[in-house]
């Protein structure tokens, strides 16, 4: 079964790509190879009914509910930076302390991004009890919002979004028990303590095809309950 992977070609860190794989829409697929297509490229009904693996990011899972074989992977879990994190620190199986994330949104990525990181950070901190949402006006760019997440036990998270911004970047802080760890892409401050060091937005096409999540009905629930949220819904 070959695999297919949609998302943005800036975004491959060819260095830490080990597996080949062909970038072009003209391109074939053997058996056993890896197609890497850019969001502007994908045409779902160019593999529906082919024995293929299709990987694709948050925001197209709704447009992929139809076809098999389907996995979704969502940037944070992918970042070099988070990945560290969540060895060094979420390991632990209840972690306490506060999270504080900004994140400055390109305009083409668009909102997807904000469920996604809701439904990365529930699977190391746990499902939210409460939240809150506060939000600028959509059609005002750029735009803002602000989400406090109660994840119980002790541990919240802060999270502000920016979009329709020139450049993408984001700001990530943990305040714990034991240690606080820091890490802003626009500097390329490496984590404290440690000296750990990477690209710091950029993933491998290795990790997406080992850590993407298979598209079920439970994650379908789960992003559609984080929008919900979002848009001024209930937590349920």
């Amino acid at each position: 079964m070959g695999n297919v992977v949609i998302g943005r070609l800036d975004k491959v860190d060819e260095q830490r790509t080990e597996i080949p794989i062909v970038k072009s829409s003209k391109g074939e697929l053997d058996a056993n190879g890896t197609l890497f297509l850019s969001t502007q490229e994908f045409d779902k009904s160019r593999f529906q009914g082919k024995d293929v693996r299709l990987f694709i990011p948050s925001g197209f899972v709704d447009d992929c509910k139809d076809v098999n074989n389907v996995s979704v992977y969502f940037d944070l879990e992918l970042y070099p930076f988070f990945r560290k994190i969540k060895e060094e620190v979420f390991s632990d199986k209840k972690p306490r302390g506060v999270l504080r994330m900004r994140r400055k949104v390109l305009e083409e990525e668009g909102e997807s991004v904000m469920s996604g990181d809701l439904y990365v950070l529930s699977t190391v901190l746990g499902e939210p009890s409460e939240a809150m949402v506060k939000r600028t006006k959509r059609e005002v760019r750029p735009s803002h919002v602000v989400l406090t997440v109660d994840f119980g036990g002790g541990t919240m998270a802060h999270l502000e979004y920016t979009f329709g911004c020139e450049g993408e970047g984001i700001e990530f802080e943990w305040s714990g028990i034991k240690r606080i760890i820091e890490f802003d892409s626009g500097e390329m401050t490496p984590i404290q303590p440690g000296g750990f060091t990477g690209l710091p937005l950029l993933y491998s096409v290795d990790d997406i095809l080992s850590s993407a999540h298979t598209v079920d009905e439970g994650l379908i629930q789960s992003l559609e309950k984080y929008r919900s949220l979002l848009n001024g819904g209930g937590w349920r």
